[in-house]
């Protein structure tokens, strides 16, 4: 879902969206690395 938004704020130049949904994308690998992420979550 990151990834489809960003490539949606990239063709539009939005940056603002695109440094938003970065950040949420580095949370996401932090939760991963950190083992705090399940898959059946949704999230």
């Amino acid at each position: 879902r990151i990834l489809r938004e960003i490539l949606v704020a990239g063709s539009k130049r939005d940056w603002d969206r695109i440094t938003e949904l970065a950040q949420e994308l580095e949370a996401l690998a932090r939760e991963c690395r950190d083992g705090k992420f399940r898959e059946d979550d949704g999230q």
